[in-house]
């Protein structure tokens, strides 16, 4: 299969997108306009057609499992190159260059990259050691000031504070140098440094770069909204006068600005290289026309982007569905229902329906709505696989193979399976060995050790040293696949037996069979790869990455669902304050409304047979307001007509029917909905739904007192005489009204 046999399946756009030869090319691809295929097609061109050597190319992308597929389809097209294509993210890349250069900054290649959760531990440790509790707030205001620091590429010794600019400004410094001190002990790196040491290395040593920018010719990259300055300054580095830079994004789809993506690196490209040629895609090829056309009007209030109209030659397809409910648990139990229908008349898969919301504490009602109607569904965006305690029990002795400098895996694995060690011991062990300038593990193979330590805790851990020596000795002999040493080793020590201990011990053994089996399937898709390279793998995998089909209503936030389709989408929850975020509307001005949009964009794209956009009335605890429709439904030109009139005192009388307006029809459409009957009798109710700030309230049991304030769905506060502030239920038959 050659590239110019597949030409026919380009449009004309996407054809001038993939054999632009222009040195600096520009693609502004929108929702489902083809990207993918785009840049994939772009590489086998410069193959195929250029007779550009494939070991001259690099190919960044955002996610392993996008460079995963974007490598098999073009070795697909051009199977020649599969030994020598280069595609990977920019943290894979990263690492993969300091595993040949980081020596120069004395560090060794087999350094170990931490992530979040090791990250973490790291800063609860060195909580603990300054005298804090590990769930002290100073906790999480250091990591993100750590991150926040790295964003701006600065380590502790470029730091100087004169005035703190926030409370704990200098201990959160403080926490910063402790922190980069444990890591440079046990050569490790985090996800930010792996791009930063890259940088200092490629500004630093000239040969260096020298060598790199003669290896790559051409740099073509995914999803280039979502770049941030340290990335963008990698590629910088990385090119030479005559390097031919390609990027395809989308900036209407610009979504991680709080993770740092600069939306005005796409946007400025133009500016900052000489006769950059920009090309639109705006055929989608996913969705239906209407709702494009939704799509279209939303992000048409955005000022910040490259003009651009998403078309389809699909049909126009069913109008985009409005429904308001009067409550929170109304609009899960509406949507509960129509998927039921969905599925049992419209005969869709349930894993062709996905629920978006703007944040995960919404879904509690969705999830009750759900399991009421026996619709199985999956939460992506909670624990990942490489997250749970099982899975990073095993990496850590997987790690320590790799490198013996490691304190953070060996104190994971100490006493997992127990080994009888005292905290006291182990606190020992960790003082003495840094007192020696040596690793935990460097320490107890010294014979010093057992005199200076309890014996039997040596003595122990010793022979657990040996038996992950040997395994690293056999792996180094090359003489089985390591997956099967890896595997005899947890055995031997007894981890599964462990496991099976634990009440839930049957899922989580199951869960450490599948890493094995992710193991395997890992090497027969990369035979050639070394121990060093899948635990690489697997520090980089990201949340996309653990994701795996089945039966079931996907629910997810909108930054998890980046990159998806789903035949029937709800957008859930789009209420004011709630998607736009609160914190949008009141902190972050038009930039943070602009990102807002921007998400709302990329949840209505998602969709490509059905979209329902979704809200209700009602207070919320969160908000702590009423809610009201979320301003993006009327951008979208899907606003209801009408609306019911909403009382924040009013408990009773609820109506049996909801409003929605079709969007492109000029009628409302009253839904009857069964709901329970009510009843209100003196036995449960006082039938007060009148309450107003001021009244006084007597309660049974806690006397006279006033009401300070209402707080919505028939919740009142109450300051009483004797009992001090209470919240209570307005038609509780325990209270009445008194006199003023």
């Amino acid at each position: 299969m050659q590239y110019f046999d597949l030409i026919s399946t380009l449009n004309e756009r996407q054809l001038e997108a993939v054999e632009a030869n222009s040195q600096y090319t520009r693609v502004i691809a929108g929702a489902g306009s083809g990207k993918t295929r785009v840049l994939t097609y772009r590489i086998a061109y410069l193959i195929s057609e250029m007779n550009v050597k494939p070991w001259k190319i690099l190919a960044i992308t955002f996610t392993n499992k996008v460079a995963n597929e974007m490598k098999n389809r073009v070795i697909q097209i051009v199977p020649e190159a599969e030994r020598y294509l280069t595609i990977k993210t920019f943290h894979s890349f990263a690492a993969y260059f300091l595993r040949q250069e980081i020596s120069v900054l004395n560090y060794p290649s087999n350094f170990t990259i931490l992530d979040e959760e090791d990250q973490l531990k790291v800063i609860k440790d060195i909580a603990a050691e300054r005298g804090y509790k590990k769930s002290d707030p100073i906790v999480k205001k250091a990591i993100n000031y750590i991150g926040s620091c790295k964003l701006k590429e600065k380590y502790p010794g470029d730091i100087r504070i004169d005035h703190e600019r926030f409370e704990d400004e200098r201990t959160c410094l403080e926490f910063y140098e402790d922190y980069e001190n444990v890591k440079d002990r046990q050569y490790a790196l985090d996800f930010d440094d792996l791009l930063l040491r890259a940088n200092q290395i490629l500004s630093s040593f000239p040969m260096i770069r020298a060598k790199w920018q003669d290896r790559i010719d051409y740099i073509l990259i995914d999803e280039f909204q979502d770049t941030n300055d340290t990335e963008d300054k990698l590629i910088r580095l990385l090119m030479k006068p005559s390097t031919s830079l390609y990027v395809v994004g989308d900036p209407d789809q610009t979504i991680y600005t709080w993770r740092g993506a600069n939306q005005g690196i796409i946007l400025d490209l133009d500016k900052k290289f000489t006769g950059v040629k920009t090309i639109i895609l705006d055929r989608n090829y996913r969705s239906t026309q209407n709702i494009l056309d939704s799509a279209n009007k939303l992000i048409a209030h955005n000022k910040l982007r490259v003009p651009k109209n998403l078309y389809t030659d699909n049909i126009k397809g069913s109008a985009v569905t409005v429904r308001c409910a009067d409550s929170s648990l109304g609009e899960a139990e509406y949507v509960a229902r129509e998927i039921k229908t969905l599925r049992d008349v419209n005969h869709y898969r349930l894993s062709d329906i996905a629920i978006l919301y703007r944040s995960n504490y919404v879904t509690l009602e969705f999830e009750k709505a759900l399991m009421a109607k026996q619709i199985p569904y999956v939460i992506y965006g909670g624990m990942k696989f490489y997250q749970r305690a099982e899975i990073k029990d095993v990496l850590a002795y997987f790690r320590l193979i790799n490198n013996q400098k490691d304190d953070i895996s060996f104190e994971r694995i100490i006493n997992t399976p127990r080994r009888g060690i005292g905290e006291v011991a182990i606190s020992k062990i960790k003082s003495s060995a840094l007192e020696h300038g040596l690793s935990m593990y460097e320490y107890v193979c010294e014979d010093y050790a057992s005199e200076e330590c309890p014996a039997k805790a040596i003595v122990t851990l010793r022979n657990l040293v040996m038996r992950i020596n040997h395994t690293r000795d056999e792996i180094n002999k090359d003489e089985e696949t390591f997956s099967k040493l890896l595997e005899d080793l947890i055995s031997d020590i007894g981890y599964y037996d462990y496991l099976l201990l634990d009440e839930d011990g049957e899922d989580r053994l199951q869960n450490v069979k599948s890493l094995f089996e992710d193991l395997r399937h890992y090497l027969k898709s990369n035979p050639d790869a070394t121990f060093d390279e899948y635990l690489q793998n697997v520090a980089l995998v990201s949340a996309q990455d653990d994701m795996v089909e089945g039966e079931k209503v996907t629910l997810m936030t909108v930054h998890t669902a980046k990159g998806l389709e789903y035949p029937v989408v709800f957008v859930v929850k789009l209420n004011q304050g709630v998607f736009p975020s609160n914190r949008a509307m009141t902190e972050g001005g038009y930039v943070a409304m602009e990102e807002e949009r921007r998400l709302a964009y990329v949840a209505f794209t998602r969709a490509k047979e059905r979209l329902y956009l979704t809200y209700s009335h009602g207070y919320s605890y969160v908000v702590k307001s009423e809610l009201s429709e979320s301003m993006f439904i009327s951008e979208s030109g899907n606003s209801m007509v009408q609306q019911r009139p909403t009382s924040r005192n009013s408990f009773r009388d609820k109506p049996k029917y909801h409003y929605s307006f079709e969007n492109n029809n000029d009628e409302i459409i009253f839904d009857d909905i069964p709901q329970k009957e009510e009843t209100f009798s003196q036995d449960i109710d006082n039938g007060v739904d009148d309450w107003q700030v001021g009244d006084i309230c007597i309660h049974q049991k806690f006397g006279r007192g006033v009401v300070t304030s209402l707080e919505g769905d028939g919740i009142i506060v109450v300051k009483f005489e004797s009992e001090g502030e209470k919240t209570l239920l307005g038609n509780h038959k325990m209270i009445s009204k008194g006199s003023k």
